[in-house]
């Protein structure tokens, strides 16, 4: 979460997607080739690799499940086939206050939080305007939602919208671009901000304050 505060740099984004080869899945350098890592993934974003894989049933009725977890059902102008604006999800759970009634209440904001930083930060589409509800399947059971390896998935959807990202019609990408702007300032310490401050204690490494 501290991780959304810092600023993407685009010009340095699109510079690395110039060098990506998607047949080998690595970044074009001066010094050779190079890639994104489960482990940098793990250091820089503090997110688990390790666990259960992110695949789930696909025959669902998706906002029947939006209903079930979060107790509301959107309106027509929130939803998008299978995704729901985040602006939906962000005025209809703006206050926690609002569900600290019983246990319940507090899951299912949770839930709707979850959802948001899901589209938001680390699934973003093209849009970054909705999300899509299948990650909700996942999220039925908080407790387990710590079990899936979402470092993993992350990166693996990372990879695939960079592929997307080097058609020379594409003119946008998703995915959590911000992983690479970290490991790009970690492997190429002549493009970061001049000044460092020092690591925070249990914090991810990508976050420095």
């Amino acid at each position: 979460m501290k991780l959304t505060q810092l600023k993407v740099n685009g010009a340095l984004i699109n510079a690395f997607i110039e060098r990506w080869r998607p047949e080998t899945h690595t970044f074009h350098l001066k010094c050779g080739e190079a890639t994104i890592t489960l482990q940098d993934v793990s250091v820089l974003l503090g997110i688990p690799v390790d666990g259960r894989p992110l695949i789930g049933n696909t025959n669902i009725d998706w906002f029947e499940l939006f209903h079930e977890l979060l107790g509301v059902m959107p309106d027509d102008a929130a939803i998008d086939g299978n995704s729901i604006k985040l602006s939906w999800l962000s005025s209809h759970f703006a206050n926690i206050h609002d569900f600290t009634g019983n246990q319940e209440g507090l899951e299912r904001f949770a839930r709707a939080w979850i959802l948001r930083f899901i589209g938001g930060v680390m699934f973003v589409d093209k849009s970054s305007k909705r999300v899509h509800l299948k990650y909700l399947q996942f999220m039925r059971d908080l407790r387990e939602c710590s079990s899936y390896a979402w470092g993993a998935a992350v990166l693996g959807n990372l990879y695939r919208e960079m592929c997307i990202a080097t058609d020379y019609n594409i003119k946008s990408i998703g995915g959590f671009t911000l992983l690479i702007q970290l490991w790009t300032w970690e492997r190429c310490p002549t493009l970061a901000p001049s000044v460092i401050p020092p690591q925070q204690q249990n914090a991810p490494l990508g976050y420095r304050q």
